[in-house]
């Protein structure tokens, strides 16, 4: 199959109210017939909620993915698959594009046999109203940005009880008719404002089918907005007076906007809803005019400067794939499993079907595509424990962070309050001494309280995700689970090292046998093809120490402070004497350090490790230790 740089992270969230108020299930992948077969598995209507990004920097920075990108990504890679020059890879995308066409099928089945979540009787009529397909054509252009495909709408005439002929067209008429009013929006400006009213109306007015998929419509209707908002006299002046989106005056001009274009047609009738908002836009400039709308005060400083955001557990498990060299490297071997499984799992499938063995009670009869459902479903439960892992070390990370930036927020608030607090003139008496330092106490309370509640809410976040991925687990079995079965445990250094020794040896070998030096008697003849393997070979093994004296003290930095929340007991609030000298000690402290820098003139200041402290995993002495030469 066609290699790809992308990473595809797909979330959903339960939207249906009788449902657990909890995250749904979730993929990371690098293949986007897998995300493509997963949107349409886990987006159901009024049930789940589907959200798809996509990285192309192995998940560094992510962009919000359209569905429709996510097909048009699937089709590409479908394509240049049925292009490879061997059989196999060729009957591996047929059945890829084929189980995707069935997948998609059965998708928008859901939304023309739609049944309402409080229906009474929630059954799918074996027959769809034609209304139903004109939903599912709707749907279809909505998400997916195209018509529908002739192989689908032929799974979906297969699967109903009635031929209906007409049904097909229908959702066709309905897509092109949506792909209009989305193209109307992507180009406002050469559209008249009758055909903008149409396109708005169209819009908003989706089926009740199209269930959350109304939120890919939102975009569109604003950009219309937009372009009404300057073309209509009633509101040209007022938007251009006030281009801040949050003024108050925008937002009644842009609501009046919008109860005028649902009504799809101009001049704007004497409608109830019309006038009222035409009402409160006429307040709204009045009393911006007379000033009784002030701006909303700013916010406050950031508690923790440059302190990295709370992170969802697949933004975690990539981020933590951008800090671990080797851990970026087991993910992509984890994914690149899963996904030649599945695409075996999807072959046997449509051998089977060819053979019309099929399935029977939910369970494949052929012994073949059942071995391949099973070894599937066992690379993806390991992505799955691997993606656990991974995001469990990224919040310990982030915690390790965040602790670090307390230390230096709270120096830093002693210095703010200090240069706050500081009095224009000397004191004469104590009364006034003793206000100054109550004034003092004050700003540096209430800043380290601010930065105690960002460092408990990451503390607390971590603990969550701990809890979540290993309820119940020991820190010694954790430690065992994510260092030494990660191949980062107290040997892994020796282990490396041997690794480069022997296939420098091999190396050397295999070249001295080429070039016809030391060629002993029955030695088979040597290849280039042979030595080039074994050079890849010793680059490897370089090149997994590199990663490992990188990934190994991150690893256990993340550790540590996971190690440090597992018992955490509460504590009570200081007195402010206490605060007080613990201020003392971190002048003092700031003091000693000012001076080692000073002293760097006649070599450079070494770094103090903490004392009474010990680390499970750490590098044997006779290795040199990451960041040592």
């Amino acid at each position: 199959m066609p290699e790809t740089s992308r990473l595809y992270a797909l979330t959903s969230t339960y939207t249906n109210p009788w449902w657990p108020a909890e995250p749904g299930p979730s993929l990371l992948i690098n293949d986007p017939v897998m995300a493509a077969r997963w949107y349409l598995d886990n987006e159901q209507e009024e049930n789940l909620a589907v959200a798809t990004r996509i990285s192309t920097d192995h998940g560094a920075t992510w962009q919000v993915l359209p569905p429709r990108e996510l097909w048009a990504h699937t089709l590409q890679h479908l394509d240049a698959a049925s292009q490879s020059p061997d059989e196999p890879g060729q009957r591996a995308a047929a059945a890829l594009r084929e189980q995707l066409e069935a997948d998609a099928a059965e998708w928008i089945d859901r939304r023309i046999r739609f049944v309402a979540p409080d229906d009474p009787s929630p059954y799918r009529p074996d027959t769809p109203p034609l209304s139903g397909w004109q939903c599912g054509g709707t749907v279809w252009a909505l998400a997916l940005g195209t018509l529908p495909p002739d192989r689908v709408l032929e799974h979906l005439v297969a699967e109903y009880a009635d031929p209906q002929p007409e049904g097909p067209a229908a959702a066709r008429a309905a897509a092109r008719k949506t792909l209009d009013a989305l193209a109307t929006a992507r180009s406002p400006a050469d559209a008249d404002v009758p055909e903008l009213l149409q396109a708005y109306q169209h819009l908003d007015l989706l089926p009740f089918g199209a269930g959350q998929l109304h939120g890919l419509a939102l975009p569109a209707q604003d950009s219309i907005l937009d372009q009404l908002a300057t073309r209509l006299p009633e509101t040209a002046d007022v938007i251009a007076s006030h281009p801040d989106p949050e003024h108050p005056v925008r937002k009644a001009a842009t609501t009046y906007l919008h109860r005028l274009a649902r009504l799809g047609r101009i001049p704007h009738p004497d409608n109830r809803s019309v006038r009222e908002a035409r009402n409160n836009l006429a307040n709204a400039i009045t009393e911006s005019a007379t000033g009784a709308m002030t701006a909303a005060p700013a916010g406050p400083h950031p508690a923790l400067p440059g302190h990295p955001r709370l992170m969802t557990d697949l933004d975690a498990a990539a981020a933590w794939r951008a800090r671990s060299p080797a851990a970026r490297r087991d993910a992509e071997m984890y994914m690149d499993d899963l996904v030649r499984a599945h695409t075996r799992m999807v072959v046997a499938h449509a051998a089977a079907a060819a053979q019309g063995v099929g399935w029977l009670n939910g369970q494949p009869r052929d012994p073949a595509e059942a071995a391949a459902a099973d070894l599937r479903d066992y690379f993806e439960q390991r992505l799955k424990d691997l993606n656990g892992r991974h995001c469990v070390l990224m919040h310990g990370s982030v915690l390790d962070e965040a602790e670090a930036a307390a230390v230096q927020a709270k120096h830093q608030a002693v210095v703010n309050a200090a240069q706050a607090t500081l009095p224009l003139t000397p004191r004469t008496t104590t009364a006034e001494t003793e206000a100054d330092h109550e004034a003092f106490m004050a700003h540096v309370t209430t800043a380290e309280q601010r930065i105690d509640e960002v460092l408990a809410e990451q503390r607390q976040h971590a603990r969550n995700a701990l809890q979540r991925h290993f309820p119940q687990t020991a820190m010694h079995e954790l430690r065992i689970r994510l260092v030494d079965r990660a191949g980062l445990g107290p040997d892994s250094y020796q282990q490396t090292y041997q690794a480069i020794r022997d296939t420098s040896l091999a190396l050397q070998d295999l070249s001295s046998r080429l070039a016809g030096r030391a060629v002993e008697f029955g030695q088979s003849p040597v290849t280039a093809e042979q030595v080039a393997a074994a050079s890849a070979r010793h680059a490897a093994a370089k090149q997994r120490l590199e990663d490992l004296m990188v990934s190994q003290p991150r690893t256990l930095e993340a550790l540590n402070a996971l190690d440090r929340i597992t018992g955490l007991a509460p504590t009570g609030p200081e007195g402010r004497a206490a605060r007080a000298a613990q201020i003392t000690a971190q002048s003092r402290e700031r003091a000693l350090h000012t001076t080692a820098e000073s002293g760097t003139a006649n070599g450079p200041a070494r770094r103090v490790q903490p004392s009474g402290q010990v680390h499970d995993g750490q590098v044997p002495q006779s290795a040199p230790r990451p960041g040592m030469r």
